[in-house]
């Protein structure tokens, strides 16, 4: 191949890069978008954990969500009031205050006392436990402890107790439903962060079943029920749950409880 022929190629092939090169910079120029500044404001309000919690993917999509489609300011778990509040001031109108923080709980307190069924050989994960009969447990709204949870929750957010039994930290739980979307149980809810008295369980079976089947569920007596004095506890299909909205923390709940079902915590940051 002679030099002309070298030289000529890349002449030509330098000369069509710069029309594209030029056409492309033209095509920016007229097609540009103007990014409107108030979803850069917003992004920067927002604490960026991507974690979905507000149904959107990312932190970006929710503050475009905002500004383009009037997505509600509240949705934000981890950022809560304060966060609202700014991008309310981004966006120039008045917020309510009434996003309150909620965190993960994981109703269930069998765990070492829950009786096992059968002893499971396959993949140690939940979603694929359930599958072999309903999973390993007698206790069929029972944690099986393979702590699918655990894995799935990008915030170190879920620690392993004494029981056996993963358990939220709510100081580090942002809210993002990761863990609660990951239960085959579904046994792990959301609740208020400032929720201080629990019922640690999730059968719905009956007493004598619930006892053969775990030492420490709920057995369905309504006692916790009546001695509640603002009726924050109902019961649902035998088992007790508690309206945590009503909820005063007295504490008699606890002191009726013959299986020591229900439990406290003390006050923490939420």
């Amino acid at each position: 191949m002679s030099n002309s022929v070298i030289v000529f190629s890349i002449t030509v092939l330098g000369s069509l890069g710069l029309i594209f090169g030029l056409c492309l910079a033209l095509a920016s120029h007229f097609f540009y978008v103007k990014m409107d500044k108030r979803i850069e404001n917003i992004y920067n309000a927002l604490p960026n954990f991507n974690c979905g919690a507000c149904g959107y993917p990312g932190c970006k999509k929710y503050a475009e969500n905002i500004v383009k489609n009037n997505a509600s300011i509240n949705l934000c778990t981890p950022g809560g009031v304060e966060t609202a509040q700014k991008i309310a001031l981004v966006m120039g109108i008045e917020h309510n205050g009434e996003n309150k923080r909620q965190v993960a709980y994981v109703f269930c307190c069998g765990g070492n006392d829950a009786k096992i069924l059968s002893d499971y050989q396959g993949i140690k994960d939940c979603n694929c436990a359930v599958l072999v009969s309903g999973g390993p447990l007698q206790c069929d709204y029972g944690c099986m402890r393979f702590y699918s949870c655990v894995k799935v929750c990008k915030f170190d957010a879920i620690r392993i107790n004494n029981k056996g039994l993963p358990e939220i930290i709510p100081e580090k739980c942002t809210g993002c439903m990761a863990c609660v979307k990951q239960c085959p149980k579904d046994i792990i809810k959301m609740i208020p962060a400032d929720a201080r008295v629990f019922i640690n369980c999730s059968s719905k079976d009956r007493g004598k079943q619930v006892m053969d089947a775990c030492s420490t569920g709920c057995i369905g007596c309504t006692k916790c029920v009546k001695a509640c004095p603002v009726q924050a506890i109902q019961m649902d299909e035998g088992l007790a749950v508690i309206d945590q909205e009503k909820c005063v923390k007295c504490l008699k709940c606890i002191d009726v409880c013959p299986v020591k079902v229900i439990t406290t915590t003390k006050q923490q940051k939420g």
